[in-house]
Order: C-alpha cells, then structure tokens, then sequence
C-alpha cells in the first residue's frame, strides 16, 4: 500500500495510518518506519508442505503460486500444544479507521485485524513470495488461462453456518464491483463468479491474468457469509459484529474502547492459540513501551528502532522484521525545476543513504535500488542511486536550474524521522546549491494537499500487499489521471505500456524480464527520492513465543502461545 508519513512510526501501507492505496498514513517515529503471485497454474492440490511448492525459487515465482503450494494442517491435532494463558493483551499504535469490509477498507489497523478473523480462497505465504490454500483445496485453470476453478474445503463461519460456494460468489462480486468497494481496478479482469455447486467455484476471466492469486489472497477478496456480504455496505451495518470462517471472531466494537477478538470455535485450521485477544490502542510509542516494560501487556507493535536493543532483553524480546517496504521523498513534477530529470537524478546522488541508514533507521534496513521493494520480480542487480556528489553537481550544472533552486519539503507534524531525513537532506543538498525549507503540517492536511497537488515533495512509502508486482506498478509507476503517479503527478506512457505488457505476459521469465525494465525506467526518470528499505517492529514479554511478522507485516493470532 502506498503511504504516506504520518506522526506515529511505521505504518503499513504505507499508511494510513492507512497503509493500502493512497488514503494511507504511513507512521514511523524515531526510528522505525513503515512499512504482491503470478503466473499460470494448471492443478493445485491440497497438500501438507509448507509455503511453496517444492523446488521453487524467488527466480521463478509463478511456481510459488500453485496449489501444490502447501496447504496449512486441517487439524488441531497438527498444532503444537496450547499454552497456558487464556488472553493475549496486545496495544497498537493505531485503532481501525475503517469498517471490517475487506473491499472498502485502506486502514492497517482494520486489515491487521481482519485477516485473523476472515479467509478468501488463498493466501499469502509467509515468505511474501507465493499463495498457499485456504478456503480453496485445490484450482485448475483452463488452456487459455481465462477460467479458474476451486474446490471449497469444509468449513463453517463463526455462527456454524456451512461455507458455500455462494458466499464466495456474493463476497467476491461487492470486491470487484460493489456500490462502495476501493478495488474494482484490480479485480477488473473478473468478468464472471459462478457458484457451480457449493463446493465449486467458478472465475471467468474476461483474459488471461497472472496476477489473479496474488490478489485473490489479498485482506480485500476475504470470504463473508452472502447475506452479510450483500448488506455490510449499508449505512449502519454494525461491519465489526463479525462472521467468518476465520481464527477469531469480534461481538463489537465501539471507537476508544478495547477490542475483543474471541476464538472461533469452528475454524477449519484448527487453533490452539489464545482463547481471547484483547487489543488496545496507544498512539504515543514510549506509553506503549512503558506498558509491556511494566507487564501491563503481552505484545505492542511498531517499535521505534532506537529501543530494540534495550527490550531485548530480560523479560521482554524485540525484532525488527524485514518486510516488503520502502521509505522515499516522492516529489510532484509539475514544480519547476523538479520537472527536469537532471535536477531530480541530481537530488538522488546527492543524498548519502547510507549515512541515513546508520543515523536514522540504526543500522536496520536496506539501501533503496529499486522503486518497488524486495518481493517477487524485484530487480537486486539494480544499482539506484549510490551518494556521488560530483556526479550530482555535473547534474546540477546541466540542468535548467545550474545555479540552484529552493525545494520545499512538507513533513507531517511529528513524525521524527521524517524530520530527521528531511534536516539531512537539508545539508546536503546545499552543497549543490538547492536550499530547503521544511515545513510540518497537520498529517490529514498534508494528505489533502497532497491529492490536491499544492506540495512540492513530502515523504512516503509503501508496502507489499501481494505477492506480485502489480500492484506496486500500477498504482505507484504507472501515471495517468486516475492515479497521477501517486500523486507525483509523474505519466510516462512507455513506462504505462510496459506495465501494461508485464501485467499480461504467461510467461514468468518474460515476465521478469518485463518488470525489469520497468524498475530500470521508472529509476531513470527518478520522480521520487529513493531512500531506504526499513524493517518493522514488535515487542513482547518472553513469555509469549509465536509472534512474528511475515514479509507482508501481518500476523496471525492463532500462531502465538501465552506460556504464563
């Protein structure tokens, strides 16, 4: 999800505290900061491995996305033994901003939680890289790729009632083109959903797609029953009085109060996780951290980078997780001098990553040498943007702006690191005569002025949410008067049809190939600043083992254990 930095740390997707689309907030406090499978199947099977299929590889993801990709134990009996502790107490820095609707939510907070009480027919794997089954047992496609069949597992939703393959039908048909879902571009290749019987599911294509499990496994495409899918965009439906056929339900939920998730007693995966969850919100990140020092709570996300160190230890464990994500100083074009490449390859030499990495993120992260972060396709022989001030000052002196220029830099109120970044940036690049000035406003302000095109750069992000490129592509590099760029209001149509011609191709070593030079445009032209690939945070008393963040940053309850 696209993100844009917001006050708090690193929020995923980018945002929001939104993280997904544009809407996103993403945080990241001193320290920390925020945060999709493709190719063609024939068979997939319901099998006991793990994540993907055997003899895959990160070179030919395609083969990830196959059935024959693990299929997670049917069983309780496959679990390890459950823990003593009845109730996990978890405290996030941010509390859901939108309703639990898959297809209308771009809120980390609300898709952190609903994919512990939801399913779709896939899911991500762990590694980021694949698709594994969920409500589906197995697919197979067609000989012209346009028609995707599943076979439904037995499963119930939280209230007992039996999964069919209309609540599929229902769920996925508000996903791709219900009154009020955020998603019909990226399930437009849908043409039809047939519930064949009720352990069959049809997807007609209106041509072939390699992206469709990807996005299939995406929190947007999770399964409802069909007279809750067909009435949850209703104004008043109380969206967080859940049913799913997920690990855990919620009876409710009000804004300010503690969310309470229950298990559910019929999840198809068996779950001898924590009986409850009771999740809190704390924005402010050292309360947060004062509450797990003090044994108040069991689990607390988004760590600033600079106590680590100091939580790992003693009573309480720390990571920092590589995820799927970048950081960068997008900037709108449209701003002499900003709409000549020279000045902003220029701006990219001139910045030291490698400095901000050490000061900044503490030594955590990746230098940034790809405008898409480290997932499927991505391009690791890509060199970015090293620090090279004279290759910058030769820039400089033949551009349109050879005597300098002043960048104004629009910073949400808050956010350290941005302020952080932005204060560098502010003494390098003076050496190549650009003078910035830092300004910090309001994070919701900012969001709009953004949209509206009146800042000349802020600082952004995004995060993987599939295992697939084509998200990232099309909703950040790809320009047009829909997305503008993300908002860089950057539109190469080359670049528009070489995604057009990736996003299409059957093939997953044309297609790598394709999203090759797509990375290496899109870096040429240099509409943003490419910054860093930072990792996320948690923490937790030593008593809890199992919680972890796969590369997508998400987490699921039913893996932790409460040993106290």
């Amino acid at each position: 999800m696209e993100q844009e930095q917001g006050p708090l740390v690193q929020s995923r997707s980018g945002a929001r505290l939104s993280r997904r689309r544009f809407l996103a907030v993403l945080a990241a406090s001193a320290g920390a900061a925020a945060l999709a499978a493709c190719g063609g199947t024939t068979t997939a099977t319901d099998t006991p491995k793990a994540a993907t299929a055997a003899g895959t590889t990160a070179a030919n993801p395609a083969a990830a996305t196959t059935g024959g990709a693990t299929a997670p134990a049917s069983s309780a009996a496959a679990l390890a033994p459950a823990g003593k502790g009845k109730i996990l107490r978890m405290s996030r820095n941010a509390e859901p901003g939108f309703p639990f609707i898959g297809w209308s939510s771009e809120d980390n907070a609300s898709e952190f939680t609903m994919l512990n009480i939801y399913d779709g027919l896939v899911r991500p794997t762990k590694d980021g890289q694949g698709v594994e089954p969920a409500l589906a047992t197995k697919w197979e496609t067609s000989a012209d790729g346009k028609t995707w069949t599943f076979t439904l597992r037995d499963a119930k939703f939280s209230d007992g009632k039996a999964l069919v393959a209309a609540d599929v039908k229902a769920s996925l048909d508000m996903c791709r083109m219900g009154p009020k879902t955020q998603w019909k571009d990226t399930y437009k290749a849908i043409a039809d959903v047939q519930a064949v019987d009720d352990k069959t599911v049809k997807i007609v294509l209106s041509q072939p797609h390699p992206p469709l499990l990807a996005e299939l496994a995406m929190w947007t495409a999770q399964t409802m029953p069909a007279d809750m899918a067909l009435a949850v965009d209703q104004d008043g439906y109380n969206t967080y009085k859940t049913r799913g056929t997920g690990a855990y339900y919620c009876e409710g939920w009000k804004k300010g109060d503690t969310m309470v998730l229950k298990k559910n007693p019929n999840y198809w995966k068996g779950n001898n996780g924590p009986d409850e969850v009771h999740i809190d919100y704390i924005p402010d990140d050292n309360s947060r951290v004062l509450k797990l020092q003090g044994g108040e709570t069991d689990v607390i996300d988004f760590v600033p980078l600079s106590q680590i160190q100091s939580l790992n230890q003693g009573n309480t464990k720390a990571q920092a997780f590589v995820i799927q994500t970048y950081f960068t100083l997008p900037m709108n074009i449209t701003f002499k001098p900003l709409d000549d490449k020279n000045v902003r390859q220029a701006l990219n030499y001139a910045l030291d990553k490698e400095a901000i990495l050490k000061a900044v993120f503490f030594g955590q992260g990746k230098f940034q040498n790809s405008p898409i972060p480290p997932g499927t396709y991505w391009d690791k022989t890509l060199k970015g943007y090293p620090f090279d001030l004279e290759k910058a000052k030769q820039l400089m002196a033949a551009s349109s702006a050879p005597k300098g220029f002043t960048f104004e830099q629009s910073i949400a109120s808050g956010n350290n690191v941005a302020q952080q970044i932005a204060t560098i940036a502010k003494d390098q690049w003076a050496k190549i005569g650009v003078t910035v000035n830092i300004s910090q406003v309001e994070s919701s302000a900012l969001s709009a002025n953004r949209k509206a095109g009146s800042v000349m750069a802020w600082t952004g992000g995004w995060t993987n949410d599939m295992s697939d490129p084509t998200e990232v592509a099309n909703r950040v590099l790809r320009g047009g008067t829909s997305t503008l760029g993300a908002y860089t209001r950057y539109n190469n149509p080359a670049l528009n049809s070489l995604i057009d011609t990736a996003d299409l191709e059957q093939d997953p070593k044309k297609r790598e190939m394709l999203y090759d030079q797509v990375q290496q445009m899109y870096l040429d032209d240099a509409p943003q600043v490419f910054v860093a690939y930072p990792p996320a945070t948690a923490a937790w008393q030593s008593a809890v083992t199992g919680f972890s963040l796969d590369t997508l940053s998400f987490y699921r309850f039913e893996d932790v254990r409460v040993n106290k």
